[in-house]
């Protein structure tokens, strides 16, 4: 018997996981800020405990558990990166995390994040939860401040196609042991045996189905996006941000360097940041004008606004009908997932949404049976780890159960 609890609870993949794997095990508690999450959850499963809100839990009397699972938003870590440990991560929920693993110390826990974790101020974000957790890294000693917790931690990027399931979603997955004598070893990748087609549904509603019109504006939608795209012309006056989401900002001329400043600035010496960035990666933006640089496409050199972080961005994504046997990563956004079949284009069904993200029929229909909307299970899944990539990650810890 194993028993678990899970933070940033979503809609329960680790639970499903272990369900998935036929292991016996206890939900001692799960929590989540979001009531219609917590409303699924608890629909098909039966934790002692569920908490509402982390930030106001008392660890200490939080129940001690065996695997502990949190896919924890990387929000608010602008005091991240001056390596130290606990005072780098404060304010955020992470902070919170790390109180429960301080106070309860479980066997094992697996963390669960976006790709962009990585690079996040210049990966000194990263490097602070790692400072927060680690006493060694995939198995080499790492140097960490006194309030490091003593872990020994794997962390590597897991893409759901390599694990069984059709779509295309990369996220990073930090692994800890508590004891020194332990075996861990992620999981190898696998062909991919399922294709799309075998999701889908026989039988949907038509209301899936996109009408000409709304065609037509995702069309509009995604010619819009590919103009902005600063990677085909940066004379479309848009800068990239946020990779693969495809976000941008506008950009006014007056923002370019003149030939002049540009000479003035590689005569500077800059002792604290390269004035010039051309890796992809944005140096440590600051007050006030002497803001990074970057090189960009023809060579031309340019700032960011001064009001850049005052500026509502809007998400735009290129909408995509997939025929092939993938699907695209699932996000919130339930245009995010359309499929082309006999040349009719349609919305991917909450039903294939969870498919997709490894959880079975029933959980659907539990859900379904609780009032739960479409708009609802389309965010839940799109939030959601995926269940078979949490299964192979549980499996392979489990192993160390059975060599110690």
């Amino acid at each position: 018997m194993i028993s678990i609890g899970t933070d940033f609870s979503g809609i329960g993949s680790p639970e499903q996981a272990l369900i998935k794997l036929g292991v016996e095990h206890k939900s001692k508690f799960a929590c989540d800020y979001d009531k219609f999450a917590k409303q699924s959850y608890l629909a098909n499963y039966k934790p002692d405990i569920f908490y509402d809100d982390i930030t106001k839990r008392n660890h200490k009397q939080t129940p001690y558990v065996d695997l502990y699972v949190a896919g924890f938003p990387c929000q608010a870590f602008s005091m991240a990166g001056k390596r130290e440990g606990f005072n780098d991560t404060r304010g955020t929920l992470f902070f919170d995390l790390l109180q429960y693993l301080n106070e309860q110390k479980p066997k094992y826990f697996i963390l669960e994040n976006v790709v962009g974790l990585l690079s996040h101020d210049r990966g000194r974000t990263f490097q602070t939860i790692l400072d927060c957790l680690a006493k060694t890294v995939n198995k080499q000693y790492f140097l960490t401040p006194p309030q490091n917790l003593g872990y020994h931690i794997y962390y590597k990027v897991l893409n759901t196609k390599d694990y069984g399931i059709p779509q295309n979603r990369e996220r990073i997955f930090i692994v800890g042991f508590r004891e020194d004598k332990h075996s861990f070893k992620f999981p190898k990748k696998m062909p991919l045996e399922y294709s799309l087609k075998d999701v889908l549904q026989d039988n949907y509603n038509s209301k899936y189905l996109l009408s000409q019109k709304a065609i037509n504006k995702i069309e509009r939608h995604n010619n819009k996006s590919l103009n902005n795209n600063i990677s085909n012309t940066i004379h479309a006056g848009y800068y990239k941000q946020g990779g693969r989401d495809q976000q941008y900002i506008p950009v006014d001329d007056k923002y370019f360097l003149s030939d002049k400043m540009v000479q003035g600035i590689a005569k500077s010496n800059f002792k604290e940041r390269k004035p010039l960035d051309t890796s992809g990666i944005c140096s440590t933006l600051k007050i006030g004008g002497d803001v990074p640089c970057f090189d960009v496409k023809g060579g031309s050199m340019q700032p960011f606004p001064r009001d850049y972080k005052q500026k509502k961005v809007k998400r735009q994504l290129r909408f995509e009908a997939r025929e092939d046997d993938l699907a695209n990563c699932i996000l919130t956004d339930s245009n995010s997932s359309l499929v082309k079949k006999n040349k009719r284009i349609r919305r991917l069904t909450p039903l294939e949404c969870l498919r997709l993200q490894g959880f079975p029929d029933s959980f659907y229909d539990n859900c379904k049976e609780d009032g739960l909307s479409d708009t609802q299970l389309y965010k839940q899944a799109g939030n959601s780890m995926t269940v078979d990539v949490m299964a192979y990650l549980i499996k392979e810890i489990l192993v160390n159960e059975k060599s110690h």
